[in-house]
């Protein structure tokens, strides 16, 4: 097999844009109209779109011109939930020297070990099911393995694990593609849910659980409301990149048909994962303020205004899904930024997508799979679906 059919293959990637419409309605419409007009347009009331990838890896990586702080900036959004210092919402030398002290925590050695610790055994499951035939539901078995992670990570206990997602998942609902900033009334709950988050973040790094975020913030001398932030901040925005990626990917390679290709060459799933990232896009829409005069491909921009970078828009420019076709080299990882905000957990979220993909691809090698239920999400920042139920069918003899 050298190409993916490419009917089946568009049917595969039209209904996973149709999982973020359900998820976007409003936003997503509008900002598909938008990016039909060109790919840098003004837009009264919301800034300047931009839907080109290489314009906007040049943005991402000038931090003299565009900041995440700033009139219109995300910190807007995320400041009033996590606090000041939560990493997403920070810029400049603070910014990067706490990252700098959180990158150790995000090697491959020791992300390995929590994969291996956490992860593989649920798939071990995953895959022993389908061996059964049984129905599974995919978006089952990656939130519960996910929440364990970040349980793992963090310090929580398991037993809370379910839970944990839970509040976070609450939180993520007031936010879509176009919030700007949350209501008095939608702070106020999100505040009683983060209440019982902050107080289990504290517990962790007063006892200072080895190989867990806090522990480790703890032993850099960072403070322990600092160590909230960014744990805050870990779990509502960085829970749901694997949650969301895994059902869809899972689409992807079914209904186009890869995932038969996968089961005899598992060494290509690393491409595939790369590729069903650039049709997801992890972070579909990414904001900046601008902080001088200038102008995008002749477009006038003022200090203060909004950039509004639509990420998924500008990775759909490649078209259909189609792992044998190179991901434009603008495009590489964009999903997940670039420059000094390229997202620090992308490791963790690279390697659990590739093990799950892997154990789909094993399943898959003892027959074919197929999607026997979809239900989308609706109204919710993380687009997705709410089930997906796979059966894996007895090999054709």
């Amino acid at each position: 097999m050298t190409a993916v059919d490419a009917r089946a293959a568009r049917r595969a990637t039209r209904e996973d844009r149709r999982v973020v419409l359900h998820a976007h309605r409003a936003g997503y419409l509008a900002l598909r109209g938008i990016t039909r007009l060109g790919r840098v347009v003004r837009v009264p009331g919301v800034g300047v779109v931009v839907s080109d990838a290489a314009r906007m890896r040049q943005i991402l990586l000038d931090p003299t011109t565009y900041s995440k702080v700033g009139p219109g900036g995300s910190d807007q959004l995320w400041t009033p939930i996590i606090g000041p210092r939560g990493l997403l919402n920070m810029d400049g030398e603070e910014h990067a020297h706490l990252r700098r002290k959180l990158t150790p925590l995000f090697s491959q050695r020791f992300l390995r070990s929590i994969v291996d610790e956490v992860l593989t055994p649920e798939m071990a499951r995953f895959e022993a099911a389908l061996a059964r035939h049984e129905d599974v539901d995919v978006v089952a078995v990656i939130e519960r393995a996910a929440a364990r992670i970040i349980c793992r990570l963090t310090g929580y206990p398991e037993a809370d694990a379910a839970a944990q997602l839970a509040r976070a998942r609450e939180i993520l609902g007031f936010v879509t593609l176009t919030t700007k900033q949350f209501s008095d009334a939608q702070l106020a709950v999100v505040h009683d849910k983060l209440a019982v988050l902050n107080e289990s973040t504290r517990a962790a790094y007063r006892s200072a659980a080895p190989g867990t975020v806090p522990a480790l913030m703890r032993a850099e001398g960072i403070t322990e409301d600092d160590t909230v932030s960014v744990v805050t901040a870990m779990i509502v925005a960085g829970t749901e990149t694997i949650v969301s990626f895994a059902p869809r990917f899972t689409n992807l390679v079914v209904e186009s048909g890869h995932l038969a290709h996968l089961a005899q060459h598992p060494e290509d799933v690393p491409t595939a994962v790369a590729e069903a990232m650039r049709v997801t896009v992890p972070s579909p829409v990414m904001i900046r303020s601008v902080l001088r005069d200038h102008r995008v491909d002749g477009v006038r921009v003022r200090a203060g205004e909004r950039m509004v970078l639509a990420n998924i828009f500008a990775c759909a420019r490649a078209g259909d899904f189609d792992p044998f076709r190179p991901v434009p080299k603008e495009m590489r990882q964009l999903w997940f930024g670039a420059g000094a905000h390229f997202c620090i957990g992308m490791p963790l979220a690279t390697l659990e997508a590739e093990v799950f993909a892997a154990a789909l691809a094993r399943a898959a090698a003892a027959g074919p799979i197929r999607v026997v239920t979809r239900v989308r999400k609706q109204r919710t920042m993380a687009a997705s679906y709410r089930r997906l139920v796979i059966r894996s069918e007895a090999a054709a003899r």
